[in-house]
């Protein structure tokens, strides 16, 4: 059997045993063919993630068209929501004050990936198609090693500001630090983002000062993340 077709047979749970041992063995022994597996198994993961954002939006559809007969209901919890709060004491409206790596994770999850958009039959196999379709797959530590052999290529402002998404994600803030703050030559369309990625970054490492400067860049862009930066500056006083 080929090794393609140990792939398709290992998805579709068709491997025989002696197969699936042939398998296993190619998977330790072989890295050409562990990396085609695994950019395999995050394509499908991919993939079904868009096939659940598909389903969202179209459950979405479905509440809207039913907007008029949920309205009624919609009142009825409100009323009750503002009875159970009226029943609760004041002080249990005051929010308690996070520590600095709390505030990060509660707001820190990595950019969605807007420059180079994976579609439903995706065969191309080029280094950079790789890379986002193990960051889309959550697989970091895998789109780390791509973003890497990109940037040894080319150098490009775009992939370090995702490169250093992932290094956020792996905790390793202070080199991600290094490239947003050497990242000048990035794309005005992505400059509001890369600033509120720092300034959590700092956050992360405790350099409240300098992510309240770039909190009050972001707020004056107005062009991402406005509010949650707002609630953040509130959350550093």
């Amino acid at each position: 059997m080929t090794k393609d077709k140990l792939i398709e047979h290992y998805f579709s749970k068709t491997l025989s045993a002696e197969a699936q041992r042939e398998f296993d063995h190619l998977l330790a022994t072989d890295l050409k063919f562990k990396q085609s597996f695994k950019f395999q198994e995050d394509l499908k993961t991919v993939i079904k993630k868009e096939e659940q954002t598909q389903i969202k939006q179209e459950l979405r559809s479905f509440e809207t068209s039913n907007k008029t007969f949920s309205k009624k209901y919609l009142k009825w919890f409100v009323a009750a929501c503002v009875i159970v709060l009226l029943s609760l004491p004041f002080w249990q409206f005051g929010q308690p004050k996070l520590d600095n790596e709390a505030l990060f994770a509660a707001n820190f999850e990595p950019y969605e990936n807007v420059v180079h958009p994976i579609v439903r039959g995706e065969t191309s196999s080029s280094l950079r198609t790789k890379a986002f379709i193990s960051y889309e797959a959550k697989d970091y530590g895998q789109a780390l090693n791509y973003f890497d052999a990109l940037l040894i290529e080319s150098d490009n402002a775009t992939i370090s500001f995702y490169k250093a998404n992932v290094l956020l994600q792996l905790n390793r803030y202070k080199e991600a630090i290094e490239i947003f703050e050497d990242n000048t030559e990035l794309s005005q369309k992505l400059k509001s983002q890369q600033q509120w990625y720092l300034a959590l970054a700092y956050i992360r490492s405790n350099n409240t000062t300098k992510a309240t400067v770039l909190l009050n860049t972001v707020i004056e862009s107005g062009n991402y993340k406005k509010r949650a930066a707002e609630q953040l500056l509130k959350q550093l006083d």
